[in-house]
This record gives structure tokens, C-alpha cells and sequence, in this order.
């Protein structure tokens, strides 16, 4: 046993020594791939930078310069043909797991667990072709999915995962059945696969944001108001007083995380950030001194604004005369000073589309919408830092939670290699990157755009139809 004490740390050290070589050559050996002859839109200039090369080693950016970049004999070499090389896009607001499978939010009720994990993966693969490299997916989603997409077994996005939407009773969402919503009845479905969850008062809040950690989430989404789409709460209605937010604000800083918060109204909103909020989500009915006040404090507004054009009035569930639809007739009403005040103080806007009950053609076709619509009030070059740095940005929120640390939505380098090539100039023509001005009325399409001719997300290439 004495001459086994002693010999051990020597085996240990012989072992360490005869690995260090394996180890200098796979890091040694790590892939590099080379993009030459490129235009590029780094995520946050108004210009393109012309005849650039990027050099990508591993999962990361290595070099980028004008003209040839030295690259190992064995780098794959991408010839872009002077297209437009830029950033992957980032959908800050997504519900992977309520989209494909049911109508209204009281389906999640009966829908069957299989069929929502089988639906989610779609979802993550289809976001992925249509160029989206990154999400943040604002309710219903643990790390689960994030895993198997980090680990190579399901095609997606990265995810940042928000958990459960945590709400109040007859909340935005209290998805519950009438006899789940009875004092006594039974636990609901949508509760125990933590889809949504109803906590009212602080220590409830704390606890179901610390559940949702428990379950892998990035950020904490609470529904401080009102809703559109959903059934039983007013519009104008407050969900949480300031000290309640605050408890799931305090429970997120110990985490090194951030709180996210669906607010319409600008009371609402108002709370949230007097709570410590750092990201709104919608908000579309705040004042002038509001959307001053997220400017100036560096607050981040995950602002969908297909969701305020006329057309959603197509939309079945949105029809005038139907609850929903009423809904939207104020919300729309009490929005009009919305582009003009977001032109004024230039709030850090994120890109949301925000596609729920949905089919998956209905979610294309509104990804496409929520692109045109954008640029059309705000113009290209804010649609496209909406979708690129900004939102890389603020995934910095997430702090030492954060699982993917380097930097999101740039082409530079130390950045993560989440790029893509499109055909022509996005900084012109958005349509290069699926920006359709249609929406229900726009032909069905099928995976993807052709004018995306590279997806390349983490270093690995999932599209190319240049070589």
C-alpha cells in the first residue's frame, strides 16, 4: 500500500505528460473555415465594408481583414461572390413549445407532452434555416431542448431559456381549466410541465423563479399586465405591485441574471422598471417620458410591431367584434405616438416577432412580415442591429448565467462564428434575408430562402449553396 502511495502521482504525471502531445494536436487540428471575397455588415455599421476576408477557427471569429487572410492548407475556403457576409439574426421573443399545435392558449391544457417536445424541435429547426442562429424564448421552454441542440442531436438555434411565464391569478397566463382555476381542483397540466405557472405574492414569485432556474433558465419573464391575445384579464389591468416584481428581480440579481417583463400599458411598464426590469417586453402604449426614461437608463425593449399593423385584424382570433379583437382596437389606439417617439430617443430596441398559436407556415410567414414591417417604420439599418449587436447585447444580461460568454450578433473577432451569406445588400433590400410585405395572405413557402446562401451557427455549417 506504501509503495502504491508513491508510485500513484508518478503514474499520474507520466499519464499528464503522455497526453499533453494528443492534446497540442487536437487543439492543433481545431477546423478552421475561410470566407473570401465578401461584403460585410458587421452588426452594427450603416455601410458594408467591401472585398473583406473571415477566417473562422473553431467556434469562433479568428480574423477579419480586407483582401487574403493566411489560412491552414486544410481550412475550407467559402468563395462569397461578393455577397453580403453578416451576423446570424436573434428573435428575442419565441415560443417554441406554443406554436403548431393548438389555437388558444387553453389547448396547452390538453395537448400532450410528446407532441409538444416533437413541435418545439420543428420550430428551433425551422427558425435555424430561415437564418435565426440565436433565440430567447419568452415562455414554456426549460434547457431541455438547449442541450440536445447545444450537443448536435436536434438541428436549432442556440436557446436562452426563460422557464415558465410566471403570472397572477386570471392573469395574461392563466392558461388553467375552469376546474384547474377552482379553489381545490386539481394542479394544472400547463403547471406541471411548467409551461406557465400562477404565483401571487412575493414568496410565490420567488419560488416559481427559482423553479424555473432549477430547470435551466437564462432570465425570468413575468406578465406584470394585461394582454392581447389571452382571456381573462383586462387589457389595462395590473398583474403585480412593484414590491412583487421586485421579488423576482431580487431573486434574478442572485442569480446574475435579469428580469424580463410582458407589459403593454404605460403604468405597467412603469412599475417594472421603478422594480429594477431591465427588458420590456411589447410596451407599445407608453408615453412620451417613458420611452425617454428607457432610453436614458439603457433599458432594452423587445418590441414587436407587426403585432400593431392593421393587418393582425385578419387574423381569426383578432376579428373585430371577437374579445381579443377589442383588445387590439385599444391597444393600437393607445399606440399612435409609437414610431415617432422611438425615432426621437432611440431606445435599445430588440427584435421580436413574437409567433405564437400558430401553424408552422403561419410562423414563416409572420417572421417575414415582422422583418418588413420593422424597416418600414424604423428603416433597415435599425431593423437589422435589432436582430444582430443589440440583442447580442443584451444577452450579456445574463451575466455569469450566461451559457454562451462570448459574444453574440458581430462579425469580429472573438465573436461566436454564427454568420450567414445572403445574396445582394441587406442595408438596401431586406428582402435578401426573407423581409415579405405579406402576411396571411402571403403564399405558403418552404424551409428557408434561397437568397440565405450560408448558415454557418457555432463554427458548423448547416446551409451552404455556394460551393
Amino acid at each position: 500500500m506504501t509503495k502504491l502511495k508513491y508510485l500513484l502521482p508518478r503514474v499520474i504525471l507520466a499519464l499528464a505528460l503522455a497526453c499533453a502531445p494528443a492534446l497540442a494536436k487536437a487543439d492543433d487540428a481545431t477546423t478552421q473555415t475561410l470566407f473570401t471575397n465578401v461584403n460585410i455588415f458587421d452588426g452594427t455599421s450603416d455601410t458594408l465594408a467591401e472585398g473583406m476576408s473571415v477566417l473562422v477557427e473553431g467556434n469562433l471569429i479568428k480574423k477579419v481583414a480586407k483582401g487574403e487572410i493566411g489560412a491552414r492548407d486544410d481550412a475550407t475556403v467559402i468563395d462569397g461572390g461578393e455577397r453580403t457576409l453578416m451576423p446570424g439574426l436573434i428573435d428575442n421573443h419565441v415560443h417554441l413549445n406554443l406554436t403548431g399545435l393548438f389555437a388558444d392558449f387553453g389547448g396547452a391544457e390538453y395537448a400532450q407532452w410528446d407532441g409538444i417536445g416533437a413541435m418545439a424541435a420543428a420550430n428551433a429547426r425551422d427558425y435555424l434555416m430561415d437564418g435565426y442562429t440565436t433565440v430567447r424564448d419568452a415562455c414554456g421552454q426549460g434547457d431541455a431542448l438547449k442541450k440536445l441542440i447545444d450537443q448536435g442531436i436536434v438541428v436549432g438555434p442556440r436557446i436562452y431559456p426563460s422557464g415558465a411565464c410566471i403570472g397572477p391569478q386570471s392573469g395574461h397566463t392563466d392558461w388553467r381549466s375552469p376546474r384547474a382555476r377552482a379553489k381545490g381542483g386539481p394542479l394544472a397540466q400547463v403547471q406541471q410541465l411548467n409551461l406557465a405557472v400562477v404565483a401571487d405574492g412575493g414568496d410565490e414569485i420567488r419560488a416559481a423563479a427559482r423553479t424555473n432556474l432549477s430547470f435551466g433558465a437564462t432570465q425570468i419573464k413575468l406578465t406584470v399586465g394585461g394582454g392581447v391575445s389571452s382571456e381573462l384579464d383586462p387589457l389595462w389591468s395590473v398583474g403585480y405591485s412593484v414590491d412583487e416584481i421586485k421579488a423576482a428581480v431580487e431573486v434574478a440579481a442572485f442569480y446574475d441574471t435579469y428580469v424580463m417583463t410582458h407589459a403593454y400599458t404605460d403604468e405597467t411598464v412603469s412599475m417594472a422598471l421603478d422594480a429594477g426590469v431591465k427588458v420590456i417586453e411589447h410596451g407599445q402604449m407608453v408615453t412620451e417620458e417613458t420611452v425617454k426614461r428607457m432610453a436614458d437608463e439603457g433599458i432594452f425593449w423587445s418590441l414587436n410591431t407587426a403585432g400593431f399593423s392593421p393587418i393582425l385584424f385578419e387574423h381569426p382570433n383578432f376579428a373585430p367584434g371577437t374579445p381579443a379583437g377589442g383588445k387590439l382596437a385599444i391597444a393600437q389606439d393607445q399606440s399612435q405616438d409609437l414610431i415617432e417617439l422611438v425615432k426621437k430617443y432611440n431606445p435599445k430596441v430588440v427584435h421580436n416577432v413574437d409567433t405564437v398559436l400558430s401553424t408552422l407556415d403561419q410562423g414563416r410567414a409572420h417572421r417575414d412580415f415582422e422583418k418588413y414591417q420593422f424597416a418600414d417604420w424604423f428603416g433597415n439599418h435599425a431593423m437589422l442591429i435589432s436582430a444582430t449587436s443589440t440583442a447580442g447585447e443584451m444577452a450579456q444580461l445574463t451575466g455569469q448565467r450566461n451559457p454562451y460568454p462570448e459574444q453574440l450578433g458581430v462579425i469580429e473577432p472573438g465573436a461566436y462564428a454564427d454568420i450567414l451569406i445572403v445574396d445582394g445588400n441587406p442595408l438596401e433590400d431586406l428582402s435578401v434575408i426573407g423581409a415579405r410585405p405579406k402576411w396571411f395572405d402571403a403564399e405558403p413557402r418552404g424551409e428557408g430562402h434561397d437568397t440565405i446562401r450560408v448558415i454557418m451557427k457555432d463554427g458548423k455549417i448547416y446551409k451552404n449553396t455556394l460551393n
